[in-house]
C-alpha cells in the first residue's frame, strides 16, 4: 500500500552564489550603518541560510571584509584611477570634485568612509582592511601631489603628507555631506573652494 503513495522528489540543494550574496551585503552595509546590519537581515535579503553564509565567509567579520573588498574593487578603484591618471594637477582635482559631487552612487555616502568612521564596531579582519585601504588612499594622494610638485605645478615647502591628508579628508567630507542631504551645488562650491589651495599661485 505504501508503494502506491507518491513520494516527493528530492531536488538538488540550492547552491549559493557568493557574488550575489556579496552584492546584497555590500548594498545593505552601504545604505545603512554597516555595524547595524545583521547577518539575519542579509540572509533574508539574499534568500540563504546562516549556515550557508558561514560556510562561505567564515564569520560575520569575514563577510563584511569581503563586502568591503568588493566595494573597493567596484567603486574605490575609480578614485585610484583618477589619482594615477597623470592628467595634471588641476584636471585631477576637477575629476575628484566631479566624483565626489556628481557620482550618483555617492548619494548614500561611501561605504569605506562609513566603515572607517565606525571601525571600532567592526570585527578585527574588517578593521584591518579598513586601515589598509586608508593607508593606500593616503599613499595615492601623496604620490599624486609629489608628481604635481615634480612637474612644477605644486610649490615646494608644503608638506606632501599634510596635503595628502587634507585632500583625502575634504573628499570624504563632501561625500558625507551628500549622504546627509546637503544641497549638491553648495557641496561643490565648498569642495572647489577647499581644493583651490592646491592651485593658488
Amino acid at each position: 500500500m505504501s508503494d502506491d503513495i507518491p513520494r516527493p522528489l528530492r531536488g538538488r540543494p540550492r547552491t549559493m552564489d557568493p557574488g550575489r550574496v556579496l552584492d546584497v551585503a555590500m548594498t545593505a552595509y552601504w545604505h545603512s550603518d554597516p555595524a547595524d546590519v545583521s547577518v539575519n537581515a542579509i540572509c533574508q535579503m539574499a534568500g540563504i541560510s546562516k549556515p550557508s553564509l558561514y560556510r562561505e565567509f567564515g564569520s560575520e567579520d569575514g563577510l563584511s571584509r569581503a563586502a568591503l573588498d568588493r566595494y573597493a574593487d567596484q567603486v574605490l578603484s575609480e578614485m585610484f584611477v583618477i589619482l594615477h591618471g597623470a592628467t595634471g594637477l588641476r584636471q585631477t582635482l576637477d575629476a575628484l570634485i566631479d566624483f565626489a559631487c556628481d557620482d550618483p552612487r555617492m548619494e548614500t555616502g561611501c561605504l569605506f568612509y562609513k566603515m572607517r568612521a565606525g571601525r571600532h564596531r567592526l570585527g578585527p579582519d574588517t578593521r584591518a582592511r579598513v586601515e589598509e585601504i586608508d593607508a593606500a588612499g593616503q599613499a595615492a594622494y601623496a604620490s599624486f601631489l609629489q608628481a604635481a610638485r615634480d612637474a612644477g605645478d605644486w610649490p615646494a615647502g608644503l608638506s606632501v603628507e599634510a596635503g595628502a591628508k587634507y585632500l583625502g579628508e575634504q573628499i570624504a567630507l563632501a561625500i558625507t555631506q551628500r549622504a546627509s542631504g546637503e544641497d549638491p551645488a553648495r557641496i561643490r562650491d565648498m569642495l572647489t573652494l577647499a581644493l583651490s589651495v592646491f592651485t593658488r599661485p
